[in-house]
């Protein structure tokens, strides 16, 4: 069976192939020229967002995979040499006058001649250290409470040390080494009971290692993060950031309030005011605040507000790398002269002498010009790069003061590295277990890296603070 398919192909019964009008090759030209206009600038977007990376954006290095571009550093020429800066400490192993252990060794004959030693004088002794550790078993502490009757007749019994509860129990010292195994070195539950098997002969369960880890967290946030948050909040310079946290299968958000003393993190399901409001510090902080550019930092009206310049360096090395010339040069032009007056204000402090001011007023004068320029130059806003260009020049414009504090106030620092150390490691908590199971064991790691870290800058030992932690005796810092 055949059939017949027919196609209009728009030639007319004559055979000839209608002519558009000139009118509607003007309107085709124009919707052609309007939808290349919106490819290429959709093409400008997509190779800006490809060109990303750790380097000019907020993106972690870990984001740049294996094909990152080659480090371009900052950092000027310090004109120091490699090596430990001079007046560093350094840990050299060095011999002790008495060893724990002793062992003598004699020459059984004489190397020259080959006659017997036995009775010759000693001459020279060439000591040899070895530090090693001894064999590490647990220990069973027995507490017999003994009962006794008195004559008239009530028997009474010996009350127990607090920190005996039960008739079988592992004591504080195992417990802080779980609990600093687990959330101090970020083994998995079950890696952290497993190396306690190992390391000491306690076979214990997983469950185990929670559980000390949640005893040991609520002594610390009764006793311990209070006292630390109040520091905090008394503080003149304070720095803050957030970052996202799985937990329970959903993005939560860790808060980080800090300064060169203490550290208080906490974990809220809100990343905006409500987190910052439930960690305690910012609504009563009136001190100056160390932060990014991000907005609801800003709804806090009491407190002075630093914005971070390494966040703005990055942003501008974006504008550098992915705008048109005119644009990019300014974008250099302004990261060359934020980084001239941070040389200016660190080579002041290191010399215990005021800025130069003059210098300082030229190279306030370069950024003024490159952020003004660039806002004029990208005032047409007729992409959303070129959008994005407009709102960093006029924010920085807008935030002169906030971004330049660091100039005029000897307490506060160039940008908010401090905050972001803070939550360095708890990221890595997430990296190796990909996520915290609930929103209370979120809060839990919270309360224990607060306590460990402040307790670090003191020059605390962590092993030492999370043992008196599960003994139910933490160490807290002194009260402002």
């Amino acid at each position: 069976m055949l059939f017949a398919v027919c196609l209009d192909l728009g030639v007319s019964e004559s055979g000839m192939v209608p002519q558009s009008s000139y009118e509607q090759l003007v309107a085709e030209n124009a919707e052609l020229r309007a939808a290349l206009t919106v490819a290429l600038a959709r093409i400008e977007e997509l190779s800006a967002r490809l060109g990303m990376s750790s380097r000019n954006s907020s993106k972690p290095p870990s984001s740049d995979g294996l094909a990152k571009p080659a480090p371009k550093s900052l950092r000027r020429k310090s004109g120091k040499g490699p090596g430990r800066p001079t007046g560093q400490a350094g840990f050299t192993l060095l011999p002790v006058e008495k060893a724990d252990h002793q062992f003598s060794y004699e020459p059984d004959v004489c190397a020259g001649c080959g006659a017997g030693l036995v009775g010759a004088p000693i001459v020279g002794v060439e000591q040899r250290q070895v530090f090693d550790l001894p064999p590490v078993a647990l220990e069973v502490t027995q507490h017999d409470l003994l009962a006794r009757r008195c004559p008239c007749g009530t028997v009474t019994k010996a009350a127990a040390p607090v920190e005996v509860t039960a008739p079988v129990q592992y004591g504080p010292r195992i417990a802080g080494i779980g609990v600093y195994l687990f959330h101090g070195q970020f083994l998995s539950k079950g890696r952290a009971a497993a190396a306690l098997g190992d390391l000491f002969g306690a076979h214990v369960a997983a469950g185990t290692v929670a559980s000390w880890t949640a005893k040991t967290a609520a002594i610390l946030t009764q006793e311990v993060i209070p006292v630390i948050t109040d520091r905090i909040a008394a503080a003149p310079v304070a720095h803050f950031d957030e970052t996202g946290l799985r937990t329970a299968g959903k993005l939560a958000w860790m808060h980080s309030a800090s300064t060169d003393t203490d550290v208080v993190l906490s974990v809220h399901a809100k990343r905006g005011t409500k987190g910052m409001d439930a960690a305690g510090v910012l609504p009563r902080y009136r001190g100056v605040a160390v932060h990014d550019a991000w907005a609801p930092y800003d709804t806090y009206s009491g407190v002075a507000h630093a914005l971070c310049n390494a966040h703005l360096l990055r942003e501008l090395i974006y504008v550098q790398d992915t705008a048109p010339k005119k644009v990019a040069d300014l974008a250099g032009q302004a990261i060359d002269a934020l980084l001239a007056i941070k040389d200016l204000v660190e080579a002041a402090a290191l010399s215990g002498t005021g800025v130069d001011v003059a210098a300082l007023a030229e190279q306030k004068g370069l950024l003024r010009s490159a952020v003004v320029l660039g806002k004029t130059a990208t005032r047409g806003r007729a992409t959303k790069l070129e959008r994005k260009y407009h709102a960093l020049f006029t924010r920085v414009i807008g935030r002169w003061a906030d971004y330049l504090r660091f100039t005029t106030d000897p307490l506060v620092p160039f940008d908010n590295n401090r905050a972001e150390q803070t939550i360095r490691m708890p990221k890595l908590r997430v990296k190796v277990s990909g996520s915290l199971r609930s929103l209370g064991g979120a809060q839990d790691f919270a309360a224990i890296r607060s306590y460990i870290a402040t307790a670090a800058r003191a020059g605390q030992n962590m092993l030492d603070v999370l043992v008196r932690a599960a003994a139910g005796t933490p160490w807290i810092p002194a009260a402002i």
